[in-house]
């Protein structure tokens, strides 16, 4: 069952008519909610070794790597309100966080209390979003977005990455979850074949 997303503003101007319905703030929030637990649900079977392998030739980084990765995007959205833009040129490339299981576990911690505290109008507002568009040059575009989008965008863009670090999970033996890196359009589908 899908939700339509309302063009109603409800009476406020300011509230972007992509992002008006309370279905889409639950929804939202609960699939972010979702998509950290998977990560704190797989960090919690793998061993430190594990973490920080390289499953060679399949992946180019670690598990470690690719979940700084991600919590890089989660942080570009938690500093918005510091910085006035979401910017996903952000990394911490070479951070403890890498390297380290249990400060991963604890940034996913911090990640999920942040998402489980956003309120409607934290998740109506619009927001301004900075990214690199070039492979060649160093060129970035910056344009108006809202937080709702943002943070369906991350939760796929995480995924995306689950998918490779499920690659390097089950190289290293460790037990992964059947829907660990699966889209939830494909998961809907995977039901639908049942």
């Amino acid at each position: 069952m899908t939700t339509p997303v309302s063009s109603a503003t409800h009476g406020n101007p300011s509230i972007s008519p992509l992002v008006s319905d309370v279905h889409v703030l639950d929804s939202c929030v609960t699939g972010n909610v979702d998509v950290i637990e998977q990560g704190i649900a797989l960090l919690d079977t793998l061993s430190d070794d594990d973490y920080q392998h390289v499953a060679t030739p399949y992946v180019n980084s670690s598990i470690g790597e690719h979940f700084r990765h991600s919590l890089d995007l989660y942080c570009s959205l938690m500093n918005e309100q510091k910085t006035g833009i979401i910017d996903y040129d952000f990394r911490r490339r070479g951070a403890p966080v890498e390297a380290c299981r249990k400060t991963a576990l604890r940034e996913f911690e911090h990640i999920k209390q942040w998402l489980l505290a956003l309120r409607s109008n934290d998740i109506y507002r619009h927001v301004e979003v900075k990214t690199e568009v070039s492979l060649h040059q160093q060129y970035s575009e910056q344009l108006t977005s809202s937080m709702a989008r943002e943070l369906i965008f991350v939760a796929a863009h995480a995924i995306h990455h689950y998918a490779l670090i499920r690659v390097s999970a089950l190289y290293c033996n460790a037990e992964v979850s059947a829907d660990f890196g699966i889209a939830p359009a494909t998961a809907s589908y995977l039901r639908g074949q049942v």
